[in-house]
């Protein structure tokens, strides 16, 4: 797997061309490959259009796709409810601001 920190699309559509893509991510293959280009299939996320993975090799860049599926995209749907942490750990948050209280001047 070569997921990497996300990073800017360089080349636009003219270079590549879309595989697959769902709600979050798009699959693409670069239209010439190796000798003008680095690698030949890339992951790109949707909403920013950073890339998050690229491999040579179609099988190693289809598990890279698999993987997101199963591991990002579930994180993805879940929003961090901040009032439900509060009044489940109303106590521990209590204690976390008034020791940051204590340091304003």
């Amino acid at each position: 797997m070569a997921f990497r920190k996300p990073i800017t699309t360089l080349g636009g559509l003219y270079w590549w061309s879309n595989i697959r893509q769902d709600t979050y991510f798009i699959l693409q293959e670069h239209k010439v490959g190796i000798p003008v280009w680095a690698y030949k299939y890339r992951i790109l996320m949707r909403e920013s259009r950073m890339e998050i993975a690229n491999s040579n090799d179609r099988k190693e860049i289809e598990l890279d796709w698999k993987y997101l599926e199963k591991h990002a995209v579930p994180q993805l749907d879940q929003a961090i409810d901040v009032c439900k942490i509060a009044a489940a750990n109303s106590d521990v948050l209590l204690q976390i601001v008034l020791k940051v209280i204590k340091f304003l001047p």
